[in-house]
């Protein structure tokens, strides 16, 4: 794992929520394909907690 992506990791999990906000700068920070993995972990971590991620 590259240290861009870990520092973004770190700064989401400092969170209570993420949001549209925390989204828009890991889109900007990262790459698009570490962005895409990004995104789907955290979709499919939300469905099994039961949430509805747009």
């Amino acid at each position: 794992m590259n240290q861009n992506l870990w520092d973004v990791l770190q700064e989401l999990l400092e969170k209570d929520v993420i949001g549209t906000a925390e989204l828009a700068l890991a889109k900007e920070r990262l790459s698009p394909q570490e962005f895409s993995a990004l995104a789907a972990y955290l979709q499919d971590s939300s469905k099994k907690e039961g949430n509805i991620w747009v």
